[in-house]
């Protein structure tokens, strides 16, 4: 018996239905998708693990990795696992490198890249996540380092990156005044050598003396060489302020900053001789004394002995032994080109006897006892 034509349509279609529906179900595959550590349960309409990036809009450079390979089939219950290489700029003790990666956190990175060393310091947290768009970071290695303050010395292990870093990681305090070797912003290198001088700088007030001024005045009317004090010279005061630099303790150097005078000072003022010899011989004994300062105590003593040598005749010579003057000084030419003036010769014989014997009368009892002195 035949069918009826709509009948087997039907049937057909039916027949039809039934294997599409199993090549779709074949083509559907429900796999698990890692990317970056992330996973997701996910549908693919596909064989290969190519067919399952470009179902989810994974493109890969050649840096990224995937497993399995691209070309290789999944089937329901597949893993796939996609890393992406994200960039790491690190500048190492000021050194900077590039390095490609597929760690997703900063530690993880380190080790890849074999910056294992936990005292390096960074300018980010290890555990700050490294996304596809990469990161730039710092980081300073420990370096042994040599820190002298003041006359103490000591070798520290530091991953400072700078000598102000140094010198906070140590509680070494510094203002402007202190001297920093090599200077607060310098990298800190290994081996080096940072010195640091504690200075101050502060205002001290002495009060020191001022010398004061001779005034000479000449008088033709005294003996040439002869000298009389009119007015003895008193010293004055000021008050003087100075900057003081001390370094570790020790004074380098002070400025004046400034000056006050509490007293002035006094001149001491002198009347000097100018009489020629043949004026001052017109003096008497006592006035050829008195003009050279003997004292008048002393005059009896000098009387005598003067007596002896010379009579007290101003231009006596010994034409045997050249002495000249009152005094007879031997040889002439300690006197000088005016030898004789009483004056400058009694002068010099005051300077002589006091030297030699002490006093005028001791001079006397050395010429009583021995004929000379």
């Amino acid at each position: 018996m035949k069918k009826p034509v709509i009948a087997l349509i039907a049937g057909s279609v039916a027949v039809g239905s039934i294997g599409f529906g199993s090549l779709a179900s074949a083509m559907d595959k429900a796999i698990t998708l890692t990317v970056d550590g992330q996973s997701q349960q996910v549908h693919v309409w596909g064989s290969t693990v190519e067919d399952a990036l470009a179902a989810n809009d994974l493109e890969l450079s050649h840096r990224d990795e995937i497993s399995p390979a691209a070309g290789s089939p999944i089937s329901d219950g597949s893993v796939v696992d996609v890393k992406f290489a994200r960039p790491l700029t690190v500048i190492i003790d000021g050194e900077l490198q590039t390095f490609w990666t597929t760690a997703t956190t900063v530690a993880e990175a380190l080790a890849e890249i074999g910056l294992h060393d936990t005292d390096a310091r960074l300018s980010v947290a290890r555990s700050t996540p490294l996304g596809r768009e990469g990161l730039t970071l710092s980081a300073v290695t420990p370096k042994d380092v040599t820190l002298a303050v003041g006359d103490d010395s000591i070798t520290v292990r530091t991953s400072a990156a700078d000598v102000q870093s140094l010198l906070n990681e140590n509680d070494v305090a510094v203002d402007s005044d202190d001297r920093v070797d090599p200077g607060v912003h310098e990298a800190v290198t290994e081996g080096m050598t940072v010195t640091v001088n504690k200075v101050e700088v502060v205002e001290e007030s002495e009060e020191e003396r001022i010398g004061f001024p001779t005034i000479t005045n000449e008088d033709d009317s005294l003996a040439r060489g002869s000298e009389r004090v009119s007015v003895e010279g008193t010293e004055g005061t000021r008050n003087v302020v100075y900057e003081v630099v001390y370094v570790d303790g020790e004074e380098e150097s002070r400025t004046v900053l400034r000056e006050d005078v509490i007293t002035d000072p006094v001149a001491r003022e002198v009347t000097v001789g100018t009489a020629s010899a043949a004026a001052s011989a017109g003096g008497s004994r006592t006035d050829w004394m008195a003009a050279a300062g003997i004292a008048p105590a002393d005059y009896s003593a000098v009387e005598i002995l003067i007596e002896r040598e010379s009579s007290w005749n101003p231009n006596a010579i010994n034409p045997s032994s050249g002495a000249c003057g009152l005094v007879q000084s031997l040889p002439c030419s300690k006197l000088g080109p005016n030898w004789n003036d009483p004056v400058v010769a009694l002068k010099w014989a005051d300077s002589y006897v006091k030297g030699r014997y002490g006093s005028w009368q001791a001079a006397l009892a050395h010429s009583y006892a021995n004929g000379w002195y």
